[in-house]
């Protein structure tokens, strides 16, 4: 069995999600962390909690694949007066590393929102960017409402007639409303994503296409563990002595 690197995570990381696909503004690959340190248990989670990196400490782990990044937005100062700073310091100290992977994972073929649809049991599912769309019907909304709560374990709120009939789903994960009009010109007539904001409601609504709103969360979460699925196999394949785990925690921070 061969020693695997961070810098060799990296390497899988963007082979799954390629870190060309992240938007101008998006903060992946890297954050935190020794490139040439070794690896021999990895974590996978939606965002980084205490709860996250305790079971990553508890488990050994030498690095957190995330997909929700740290430092966002630029930072002047590392200390433990603040969520962020408190997590990289803990993470520092026990020798942990971060690799995030946000809107290229968003993007990526087999990512977030090829997941998303294929969670809910969407076919034919087609798109490019953080775009997709699939076949879903013909189904009522309501019946399409119903179905999605219980694929993806979510509280969701409903925008259109439970009577009008979808035929093709369009999606966008997390806060992704803005990208019905460009769904239904590929055809859809309903559109699944996690927030949606009133005036978008309206909008749609007004265009000829109903919406489901199932939390930011709940849209992300289900690609967690196809992403630790994928990095396993390439590890595996390649005869890497490193064990990949997706977060217990991911759903417990949700319910506290």
């Amino acid at each position: 069995m061969k020693r695997c690197t961070i810098a060799d995570l990296v390497h899988f990381v963007d082979e799954i999600a390629p870190f060309d696909l992240a938007e101008e503004w998006d903060n992946v690959g890297l954050l935190q962390g020794y490139r040439q340190a070794e690896v021999r248990h990895v974590l996978v989670a939606l965002d980084i909690t205490e709860s996250v990196v305790l079971e990553a400490i508890e488990r050994d782990c030498q690095c957190i694949v995330t997909h929700h990044p740290f430092m966002f937005r630029p930072i002047q100062r590392l200390t433990d007066e603040t969520r962020e700073g408190h997590l990289m310091l803990m993470m520092a100290k026990a020798g942990i590393a971060q690799i995030a992977a946000h809107t290229n994972l968003d993007a990526a073929p087999g990512g977030v929102n090829d997941t998303l649809l294929k969670t809910i049991g969407a076919t034919n599912v087609r798109g490019e960017g953080c775009l997709r769309v699939g076949d879903i019907g013909p189904v009522s909304f309501g019946l399409l409402c119903t179905q999605v709560a219980k694929s993806l374990d979510a509280q969701i709120r409903t925008y259109g007639n439970p009577d009008h009939i979808c035929h093709i789903i369009g999606c966008c994960s997390g806060a992704g409303s803005d990208e019905y009009r460009d769904a239904m010109l590929l055809g859809a007539d309903c559109f699944l994503t996690g927030e949606v904001r009133h005036n978008v409601a309206l909008d749609a609504l007004h265009d000829g296409c109903v919406m489901i709103e199932a939390g930011h969360y709940e849209t992300e979460r289900p690609v967690c563990s196809v992403i630790a699925q994928s990095l396993q196999n390439r590890l595996d394949e390649l005869e890497y002595e490193v064990m990949v785990y997706c977060s217990a925690n991911n759903l417990v921070e949700r319910e506290e």
